[in-house]
């Protein structure tokens, strides 16, 4: 294994923290950071630089650094890494390819780096044992990683123009539900195994879908109609909830572990449209909202713990990873993490909750 671009905070211990929720981590998109997090107290334990060096051309013996903009993060089944998809940053001069890293949940080292291809955009990620499925935006594909080779093994090909972004795996693994942020809109369901797609219309751009836990619907944000899309994924009947009034634009969202409900953040922000500050609970089965939460501004990554009491929310504007009761909508705490946190997952004693 390797240990290479971590910042100089000091080395850290085994965490022993309170089994039913341990770390949150976050992408610290504007940093090319992972910021871990203590998920009972808000305390961050360490911020990870996932920046790596090549030989420089500019002078013999020479170096230079290499930034991601670090996007999206997701935990392992096993709760003992996190998995990051990294684009080169724009301020990387001669760019590189994309990669997909790897970090110790305990020792919270950089040990694997697995180049994903020149400007394939690697969006988001999810994990089925050693596979790891990453959206490639660019190139209208999901790369299919051996996470044990540390390579590309295939790739899934979307249907032209799907711009895909956010994707999430069905309760029994075979069905990658993919959303597609091409100007068509659209939500793509693909065989895991054979790669066999499936494409179906929406209003506008979706950004992010969550699968409920018994298999039976998917739910996706359409960013431009301010809706959520309920697909029944036995008939591929398509049902469009609106968000609430004053909704300025869903983007992620999350389900309870009953299934009953999903959390929806409303960051807006994309097109000029102006921040949101509200994460709201909606009913799978029928769009009808109940809790309204205000955080920070510009609310995006959403992740409940193992146990469906609290809900973690990051902050695009604000920049904040905030707490939330889930019962009372009371904010428990917001932590400050660094510029435009991104993706978040929560470590727990049995796992993660991607």
């Amino acid at each position: 294994m390797i240990a290479c671009g971590s910042d100089d905070a000091p080395a850290v211990g085994p965490f022993d923290g309170p089994p039913a929720e341990r770390q949150v981590f976050v992408a610290v998109e504007g940093e090319g950071k992972i910021a871990a997090v203590e998920a009972s107290s808000g305390a961050v334990r360490r911020s990870i630089d996932v920046s790596s060096t090549r030989a420089s051309h500019g002078c013999a013996g020479g170096s230079e650094r290499l930034a991601y903009d670090v996007h999206n993060v997701q935990g392992s089944a096993d709760g003992k890494s996190v998995w990051v998809t990294a684009p080169p940053s724009g301020h990387t001069h001669g760019g590189g390819a994309d990669e997909l890293i790897a970090v110790d949940a305990t020792t919270l080292q950089v040990t694997a780096r697995i180049p994903l291809g020149e400007g394939v955009h690697a969006s988001h990620v999810v994990l089925d044992g050693s596979t790891a499925f990453v959206t490639a935006y660019e190139v209208d594909a999901v790369l299919v990683v051996d996470t044990a080779a540390r390579k590309v093994a295939r790739s899934i090909a979307l249907p032209p123009g799907t711009k895909p972004h956010g994707l999430r795996l069905t309760s029994d693994r075979k069905t990658l539900v993919i959303a597609g942020m091409g100007k068509k809109g659209s939500v793509v369901l693909a065989d895991a195994e054979t790669g066999a797609t499936t494409s179906l219309a929406l209003p506008g751009r979706a950004v992010q879908t969550a699968t409920l836990p018994d298999g039976s619907a998917a739910l996706v944000t359409v960013f431009d109609t301010k809706q959520v899309a309920r697909v029944d994924l036995a008939t591929r009947e398509v049902r469009l909830f609106d968000m609430p009034a004053g909704s300025v634009g869903p983007v992620q969202l999350y389900p309870t572990p009953d299934g009953r409900y999903v959390w929806v953040a409303d960051q807006g922000v994309l097109d000029g449209r102006p921040a949101g500050d509200r994460v709201v609970r909606m009913s799978a089965a029928t769009g009808a909202t109940d809790l309204s939460v205000k955080v920070a501004a510009g609310p995006h990554g959403v992740v409940m713990n193992k146990m469906g009491d609290r809900l973690f929310v990051t902050t695009l504007v604000g920049g904040t990873l905030d707490a939330v009761d889930a019962a009372s909508g009371a904010v428990l705490w917001s932590t400050a993490v660094g510029a435009k946190p991104n993706g978040v997952t929560c470590l727990h004693a049995m796992g993660a909750s991607p």
